[in-house]
C-alpha cells in the first residue's frame, strides 16, 4: 500500500514526465501506476497536464480510468472526448460504467456513440433502467452454462471464453430461454469430478433481485450473504445481468456518504474539489433553514430576558445545556440512521429502538446533570443553582434521546430518507428546549438564584 510520501513522489515524477518531451518516459511512468491510483493522480493534475495524461492512455487504460474516477470528473472527461474515441473507450470498460457515462451525454451524442460501439447490443438494454436500481447497476458480462453440460465441458468452455476475473466467481446455468436454473460456484466446479453433471453441483435456490430493486437493497443483500455477485432476473426468472460485489461496495460507499451529508443538510454530489460557487450554492439552502431555527432559539431567550437580567449566570450555562443535548441527540440519530440504512431496524423494532435511546438519554442526562449541577452549586454557592442547571441538562439530554430516535424513524414512516437534515432538525429542537428548560426552571426559582 502506497504511503502519502510515495503518492506525492509519484505525482511529482509523472508531472515532470508530462512536462517533458520524452513521450515514452511519460507513458512508462503512467503505466507503472495501478488504475485506482491513476485516477487519484489524474484528479489532482493541472488541466493542461490532465489532457496530456489522457492522450497517453490506450482505450483499455482509459476505460479502466473511467471506472475509478469520481462521478463529476468522469462526466467532464467523457464530455471532452471525441465521440469516436469515447465509443472505443466505453467498449473497454464495464457495462454499468458505460451506461453511467452515456446517461450524461446529450441524446444525440448518446445515439452517435452507441452506433460506434461494438458492445452496443449489451449496453443499450441497460439504459432503460433507473440509474439507482439493480437494472441500472448491473452488467451483462457473465458466464452462462447449459444444464446438460458436465463439469469437464464447463471448464473447457471457460478456458475458451477466457472471462474477466469479476465475471467468473459464479457461473449461471440457463435453459434455452435464458431462465435461471441455478448458480455454480467456481470452487465447486474445480473440485468436482469431470463427468459430474452441472445440475448436480449447482445451487438451485439462488438469491436474486429484479431490475427495479433499489441499489441500496442490492448492496445490503450482497453484504449480508457475502456474495461476489448477485443475479438480476425479471418476473419470469430470465437472467438480465449481474451486479458485482465491487459495484455494491461503491453503492454502499455512496449511500453512506449521502446519509452523512444529508444529516447536515448537504447534497450528496458536493465534494472538497468542487468549485467554490457550486459548493456555496449547494450548502446555502439548509443553512438558511438553520438560520430560521436559530431565530426561534433567540426568541426563546428573549421571552426570559427579565430572568437573565436577575440571574445573569444562567447565560453562562445556556450553551452547555443546548450543546450537550445536541451532541447527545446526534449520537442517537447516527446510530438509528445507520441501522435503517443497513436494514437492521425494521418497522416492528421502532418501539424497542425508541425505548433504548430514551433510556440512554436519561442515563447520560442523570450523569452529566449531576456533574454540571455540582459545578454550578460550587460556583454560585447555592444548591438552587445545582438543581436548575442539572435538571435542565438532564431533561434536554432525555429529550435528545427521544428526538434522536423519532426524527429518523418518523421520516422513514413518511417514506422519506431518514437522514434528510436530521441533524439540523435535532439541534433546532435541543437548542430551543434546552433554553426553555434552563430559563424556565430559572424563572420558577428566581428568588433562590438571586
Amino acid at each position: 500500500m502506497a504511503t502519502e510520501q510515495d503518492t506525492a513522489a509519484l505525482k511529482e515524477r509523472i508531472e515532470e514526465a508530462l512536462r517533458g518531451t520524452d513521450v515514452e518516459k511519460a507513458s512508462a511512468a503512467i503505466a507503472s501506476v495501478h488504475p485506482a491510483d491513476r485516477a487519484d493522480l489524474y484528479e489532482r493534475l493541472e488541466p493542461e497536464l490532465g489532457e496530456a495524461f489522457l492522450a497517453l492512455l490506450s482505450a483499455e487504460d482509459a476505460g479502466e480510468l473511467l471506472g475509478f474516477l469520481e462521478e463529476e470528473v468522469r462526466e467532464a472527461v467523457a464530455a471532452r472526448m471525441p465521440r469516436a474515441t469515447l465509443a472505443r473507450v466505453l467498449d473497454k470498460t464495464s457495462h454499468d460504467v458505460a451506461v453511467d457515462v452515456l446517461r450524461t451525454l446529450p441524446p444525440s451524442d448518446t445515439a452517435r456513440v452507441l452506433s460506434a460501439m461494438v458492445t452496443a447490443q449489451e449496453v443499450t438494454p441497460l439504459l432503460g433502467h433507473e440509474d439507482e436500481s439493480a437494472g441500472g447497476l448491473m452488467t451483462r458480462g457473465y458466464v452462462a452454462l447449459h444444464p446438460e453440460m458436465t463439469v469437464h465441458q464447463a471448464i473447457t468452455f471457460m478456458r475458451l471464453r477466457k472471462p474477466l476475473a469479476d465475471e467468473a466467481y459464479y457461473l449461471y446455468v440457463l435453459d434455452a430461454a435464458n431462465h435461471l436454473q441455478g448458480v455454480v460456484n467456481l470452487r465447486e466446479l474445480m473440485i468436482s469430478e469431470p463427468e459430474t453433471p452441472i445440475v448436480e453441483v449447482m445451487t438451485k435456490d439462488a438469491i436474486t433481485v429484479e431490475p427495479g430493486t433499489d441499489q441500496e437493497e442490492v448492496a445490503r443483500l450482497i453484504q449480508h450473504y457475502r456474495l461476489r455477485a448477485l443475479p438480476v432476473v425479471d418476473e419470469n426468472r430470465v437472467l438480465k445481468g449481474i451486479v458485482t460485489a465491487d459495484d455494491a461496495m461503491t453503492v454502499a460507499s455512496e449511500e453512506a456518504t449521502e446519509d452523512m451529508y444529508r444529516m447536515v443538510g448537504l447534497l450528496s454530489d458536493d465534494s472538497v474539489f468542487a468549485p467554490v460557487v457550486v459548493s456555496a450554492r449547494r450548502r446555502l439552502p439548509w443553512l438558511a433553514i438553520n438560520l430560521v431555527t436559530a431565530f426561534l432559539a433567540a426568541a426563546m431567550v428573549a421571552v426570559f430576558e427579565d430572568t437573565i437580567a436577575k440571574a445573569a449566570a444562567l447565560a453562562v450555562f445556556m450553551p452547555v445545556v443546548a450543546g450537550q443535548g445536541g451532541n447527545s441527540g446526534i449520537q442517537s440519530i447516527t446510530i438509528v440512521v445507520r441501522g435503517l440504512a443497513l436494514g437492521e431496524i425494521q418497522p416492528e423494532d421502532a418501539r424497542r429502538v425508541l425505548a433504548k435511546e430514551v433510556s440512554i438519554g436519561l442515563v447520560k442526562g442523570l450523569l452529566f446533570g449531576a456533574v454540571i449541577g455540582a459545578a454550578a452549586w460550587a460556583w454560585q454557592g447555592a444548591p438552587a443553582w445545582g438543581l436548575v442547571v442539572g435538571l435542565a441538562l438532564m431533561l434536554n439530554m432525555f429529550v435528545a434521546g427521544f428526538l434522536g430516535a423519532t426524527i429518523p424513524l418518523g421520516l422513514r414512516a413518511l417514506k422519506l430518507d431518514p437522514a434528510i437534515a436530521s441533524g439540523i432538525f435535532l439541534t433546532a429542537f435541543t437548542d430551543v428546549l434546552g433554553f426553555l428548560f434552563l430559563l424556565g426552571l430559572g424563572a420558577l426559582m428566581i428568588e433562590q438564584l438571586k
